[in-house]
């Protein structure tokens, strides 16, 4: 039977999230082959050698590019390796259900016009994550990170922007969803070149649901289906806070190159 599902993991130092993650793939129930391939991006830690054993017992495909790509460059790696209809863009700190996997390929094999779908993600403490987003403005990721946010009219710009008035129980077409989750067609995936080589952290997961937007499809948001994400979006915490914090470098940079790249 041939491949229907290509689940590509970007893991670098994620220490037992990676067994996690690998270990609630492999109890789900699906009427399908699915192969799982993992960029591991340079790990020093334990995360790395659970890897190599569970390449050897034929698990997994490691990709090990020698030095770290970045969140999209490592799935841009593992994906061409990929031999299945749909891709799955996964992180490593995520759990699905035993029906998450069905579930989503079930709904694009339904629903041709649909470039990505994302699933209801939850907290481990049973909180829904706010894993949708509007299109939003440079101001808007400052609003997010300062006192801003909660002084009016401030405070409405933001809710608008983190969609605070979004219906989780509902199926719905949506600008943006996290990369933390999202599956899509392989062949859309390779039309629109995957993501861009220029972020190498944060952004370009919204990057990529403009340019399957750009190319003609819809972003959907599936809460029938359903996983469990235990960490935190590392550029989260307040702005003032992130400005002595490497990794909201990173975001910065990305946040330029995002509005700059899609100004018109």
């Amino acid at each position: 039977m041939a491949t229907k599902l290509s689940i590509t993991i970007v893991n670098y130092n994620q220490k037992y999230f990676p067994r996690l993650c690998i270990e609630a793939l492999k109890k789900s129930k699906v009427n399908f082959n699915f192969e799982i391939i993992v960029c591991d991006n340079n790990s020093a830690d334990e995360s790395l050698d659970y890897l190599k054993k569970t390449e050897k017992e034929g698990l997994i495909c490691l990709v090990r590019p020698g030095r770290n790509l970045g969140y999209g460059g490592g799935h841009n790696l593992a994906a061409k390796k990929a031999k299945g209809k749909y891709i799955l863009i996964l992180n490593t700190d995520i759990t699905v259900e035993q029906d998450t996997l069905q579930k989503l390929v079930d709904y694009l094999e339904a629903h041709g016009d649909t470039g990505i779908v994302g699933p209801k993600l939850m907290y481990h403490n049973g909180e829904i994550q706010q894993s949708c987003r509007r299109h939003f403005k440079f101001f808007d990721l400052f609003i997010k990170r300062s006192f801003l946010k909660n002084i009016w009219p401030f405070k409405k710009r933001y809710q608008k922007y983190i969609m605070a008035d979004f219906n989780h129980k509902n199926t719905q077409i949506v600008d943006l969803i996290t990369g933390a989750f999202m599956m899509m067609p392989k062949r859309i995936f390779d039309k629109i070149g995957g993501f861009d080589k220029r972020y190498f952290l944060f952004m370009e997961d919204f990057d990529l649901c403009r340019k399957v937007q750009k190319a003609g499809y819809k972003v959907v948001y599936y809460p029938e289906a359903i996983a469990v994400h235990y960490h935190k979006r590392l550029s989260e915490g307040s702005f003032f806070k992130l400005i002595f914090n490497k990794i909201s470098w990173y975001h910065l940079a990305s946040a330029i190159k995002y509005f700059w790249k899609w100004r018109g």
